[in-house]
């Protein structure tokens, strides 16, 4: 007689667990000890053995294993970003119910031991969660409440450091969730919760690094303090000088300008230790306040601390905004006399590359000729002193964006010295000269214009330069014919120099009777040639160039159609630009989607990814950027809108600022047009696009 079906249960259950093993039932049996090795390793050594054991399958088991080792070794464990980047990912995708256990295991281990290591998990968690999502306040409220006591039990086991680690993470979730919480609930002044919940602490309100964070909160007997020159702690430099490029524009106006260069040169050492200097560079490039006298101060103390140069090596030029370009070019005299030679070490040849490159990117774009000339005299002190040809070249580099009268200021300061300097100063000002030269004027007849475009030999390259000598607006007329010929018998598709000379058409055209006929047939060779396919990815084009160099291409075209010929696009091609621009929209959205799955695979150099970022948010800031031209003509393009925004939506997430514009260009209609008229698919993910977008166009004060 056979078992019975709830013996046959059992013995199924028993063969299942015999098959699995412990491996499955007691996880950290199996796992602790490659955790305990990677938690002393270094990061490479700590990623092999994660990677061993599978550690991004088995997320929630290593962050156990991971504090009970953390408790147990206390400072001999550290976390490594191998570590951080998996918690990184599992944090992110938590629901509320786990992500309250999660955190709560981790604010007990705080509790009872704090280590660096646990601090630095919980931040992470603090960063990374979702933690202002719908459903969230209750483990918003118990972060709130919890984290305050962990500030409290780091500070008064003298451990400032961490306490302020916890302390900025706190301020930073509390900030947040003023400004794009629910708001279902009026919440407690920001200011009077601080002082209330964490600064409970006499000493906490005289800690420079707790004043600093505690400022955020709007204090402004705070802000009134932090406005003298302070002493700061040499073990709070780190986390403060990340919290001040954090907050650049806000501590800018609330610090005073030496606590400013102390901690922006921590910044620079950091980053060049680090190998983050151009991501510092991007942020002080892209800040909205002017700060050139602490930027030169602060480039001049890290290259002082980092490289172990003397007063007497690196001269500095103090206080350099009240000086004149005739004072400063003495300057130049003073670091010709230096004798000091120095052989750069092969660890740190790297480096000094590096901070060239910083020191040129942060001279980039200023139109202030007396910090760009002291730090063109700074790379010039460094090439004396470690004789780096690369410097001379930054130097030289910096000092052709300098004002003519300024620069030759500069060349007679150096007159006489017979050194270096000298032959620079001169050698830059023979190419600036050259490049102001003044181009021969050309004005072209239509005959002679009409004669070139008709032989057969002609490149496009070659029609360009003709056609830019065309200024006479009868003479235009007069060489149409001749153009739309060349254009129509171009072979197609085969050259960024099409787009430009598209683009050198509408600009000749726009705004004449000629217009619509020019953009027709501009609009007719873009669509035949595929210049907005999908499948114009390196390697599949007929021309090397590159797919991303296509789609700047397209998009600097419809920028130029739309202000050149504004008329015909909303009289009689608005539909047509539209399709356009929602071809381009997807294929950035496509490039974007690629872009972050090769970073993500891990297999790409340092200079390479940061490449594919600068390049992915070049892409999803300038399609946003064609919207605003459409905001300015928006009766035209409101009901049009919506259908971009329909064939788009899938893959919104990846451009998301555009999507953003579009939706508040959208006549008041399109959001119910879309929720009940698209796809199951594209219905569900543009209700949770429209989630998002209403969240983030809430208003920050």
């Amino acid at each position: 007689m056979g078992d019975a079906p709830e013996k046959k249960r059992r013995k199924l259950t028993t063969a299942l667990k015999d098959a699995i093993g412990a491996y499955s039932q007691k996880p950290e049996e199996n796992i602790e000890k490659p955790i305990a090795l990677a938690l002393i390793s270094d990061n490479k050594s700590a990623q092999d053995l994660l990677d061993k054991i599978q550690a991004s399958r088995r997320p929630q088991a290593i962050l156990e294993v991971t504090l009970k080792i953390c408790k147990e070794k206390k400072s001999e464990a550290h976390i490594e970003e191998a570590f951080l980047s998996i918690f990184r990912k599992h944090f992110s995708i938590l629901g509320i119910d786990s992500a309250i256990a999660c955190w709560k295991l981790i604010q007990n281990n705080l509790n009872e031991s704090g280590s660096l290591s646990e601090i630095l998990i919980a931040t992470e968690f603090i960063n990374s969660s979702n933690l202002l999502g719908h459903g969230f306040g209750k483990l918003l409220q118990e972060i709130k409440s919890g984290l305050p006591l962990a500030i409290q039990k780091s500070w008064n086991e003298n451990r400032r450091a961490d306490s302020l680690a916890l302390a900025y993470a706190l301020i930073s979730l509390v900030l947040a969730e003023n400004a794009y919480g629910d708001g279902n609930s009026e919440s407690e002044d920001i200011s009077e919760y601080w002082n209330k919940v964490v600064l409970v602490e006499k000493s906490m309100k005289k800690d420079y690094g707790m004043m600093m964070i505690s400022s955020l909160t709007g204090d402004e007997s705070l802000q009134k303090s932090l406005s003298l020159e302070n002493e700061i702690p040499e073990n709070q430099l780190q986390l403060l000088s990340k919290i001040y490029t954090n907050h650049l524009e806000f501590f800018s106006n609330t610090l005073h300008q030496s606590n400013c260069v102390q901690l922006l040169a921590k910044s620079i050492e950091s980053g060049l230790q680090s190998n983050q200097l151009m991501s510092l560079s991007n942020r002080l490039s892209t800040s909205e306040v002017q700060i050139t006298p602490v930027i030169y101060q602060a480039v001049t103390v890290a290259f002082r601390c980092f490289f172990e140069a003397t007063d007497a090596d690196i001269v500095s030029i103090d206080d350099f905004d009240s000086l004149k370009m005739k004072e400063l070019a003495k300057y130049l005299s003073t670091i010709s006399e230096i004798e000091s030679r120095r052989n750069v070490s092969s660890r740190n040849a790297k480096k000094l590359a590096d901070f060239l490159d910083f020191t040129l990117s942060v001279a980039d774009k200023s139109y202030d000729s007396n910090y760009l000339a002291a730090l063109s005299i700074l790379a010039f002190n460094i090439a004396m002193v470690f004789e780096d040809e690369k410097a001379w070249n930054v130097g030289g580099e910096i000092l052709k964006n300098v004002p003519m009268n300024a620069l030759d200021r500069l060349v007679k300061g150096a007159k006489g010295l017979n050194n270096t300097v000298e032959k620079v100063l001169k050698s830059v000002k023979k190419s600036v000269d050259e490049k102001n030269a003044s181009k021969k004027f050309a004005n072209r007849t239509a005959a002679e214009v009409i004669e070139k475009l008709e032989s057969s030999d002609l490149s496009v390259d070659e029609s360009i330069e003709l056609l830019e000598g065309v200024h006479v607006a009868e003479t235009k007329k007069e060489v149409f014919d001749a153009v739309v010929k060349f254009v129509e018998e171009l072979p197609g598709g085969e050259s960024l120099s099409e787009m430009k000379l598209f683009k050198l058409l509408i600009e000749m055209y726009g705004g004449s009777t000629l217009e619509s006929l020019a953009l027709q047939v501009v609009f007719s060779r873009i669509a035949a040639d595929g210049w907005t396919d999908f499948d114009r990815t390196p390697g599949t084009e007929k021309s090397d160039e590159s797919w991303f160099a296509v789609l700047v291409e397209m998009i600097d075209f419809l920028d130029v159609a739309m202000k050149s010929a504004k008329n015909s696009i909303i009289k009689s091609y608005t539909a047509l630009y539209c399709q356009f621009y929602c071809q381009v929209l997807k294929n950035s959205q496509k490039f974007v989607r690629n872009s972050l799955n090769a970073v993500a695979s891990r297999t790409l150099s340092v200079e390479i990814e940061k490449g594919f970022i600068l390049r992915r948010h070049k892409l999803s800031q300038d399609v946003a950027r064609l919207v605003d031209g459409m905001k300015r003509n928006e009766s035209y393009f409101s009901m049009l809108a919506a259908s971009i925004i329909g064939d788009a939506v899938f893959y919104g997430s990846d451009s998301l600022l555009a999507m953003s514009k579009l939706h508040s260009l959208a006549d008041k209609n399109a959001s119910g047009l879309l929720a009940t008229n698209l796809p199951a698919v594209e219905r569900t993910r543009y209700k949770k696009f429209l989630s998002t977008i209403t969240r983030a166009s809430k208003r920050v004060y």
